[in-house]
């Protein structure tokens, strides 16, 4: 069951769409599902995975492969909740500046862009005009990050809850706000025996003590 975390993510991607695309999502949400049932079954896909889990632990996404539909959706559902904006670099530098001068209030934007330095300029120039934005060379990147930003985003809301009194709701979103920041750490591995990164888990603790405080308070 997802949180009414108040955010919404829309997703503007020329190849979303596929019926090769996402499939588990699909699967799992209702969308396209006689499409889904003529392909035969894949391996688990990390984009599908982690799409999955934002969506199940944090906050639906909408997606569309049309400039036009995006901002209908921008401006469909900006009033009633935060929206977050994910898209490609060469559709976001199209839509971006559009954004701007329809004055439509984001969250913030999450762009994927095969040529960082094709995009660098323009996304350094949406920096400097005041968004939100980063800037990912691929999907599972992008995704990743998301898990663990909408994971610190319940995380801090679950304190309000529980500051407020209510213990139950705010346990709820710290147990979604750990398992999406397990979900982020476990595609988040090494890429080679000389690869330095290392994925920190400092969250569990910090979240586990925030669970634990919340079923006390139920008590």
């Amino acid at each position: 069951m997802a949180l009414e975390s108040g955010y919404i993510i829309i997703w503007l991607d020329a190849h979303i769409g596929s019926k090769d695309n996402c499939r588990q999502m699909k699967t799992e949400f209702k969308v396209g599902l006689e499409e889904i049932a003529a392909v035969p079954q894949m391996p688990h896909d990390p984009i599908d995975d982690l799409i999955c889990a934002i969506c199940e632990h944090s906050a639906p996404i909408l997606f569309t492969d049309s400039q036009e539909e995006a901002l209908k959706l921008i401006e469909n559902n900006m009033s009633s909740r935060k929206v977050i904006f994910i898209s490609s670099a060469t559709l976001g530098r199209q839509i971006v500046p559009q954004i701007i001068e329809k004055e439509l209030q984001l969250e913030s934007y999450y762009v994927f862009c095969g040529n960082m330095e094709a995009h660098r300029d323009w996304g350094i120039e949406c920096i400097n005009d005041g968004l939100n934005i980063q800037m990912f060379d691929h999907e599972t990147t992008l995704l990743i990050r998301l898990c663990r930003d909408m994971s610190n985003i319940l995380k801090e809301d679950g304190k309000v809850l529980l500051n407020a009194n209510k213990p139950e709701p705010a346990l709820k979103y710290f147990e979604f706000a750990l398992a999406l920041a397990d979900t982020a750490g476990k595609y988040d591995t090494l890429t080679g025996p000389n690869d330095t990164h290392r994925p920190s888990t400092e969250y569990r603790p910090i979240l586990l003590s925030l669970i634990e405080k919340a079923r006390r308070a139920m008590k």
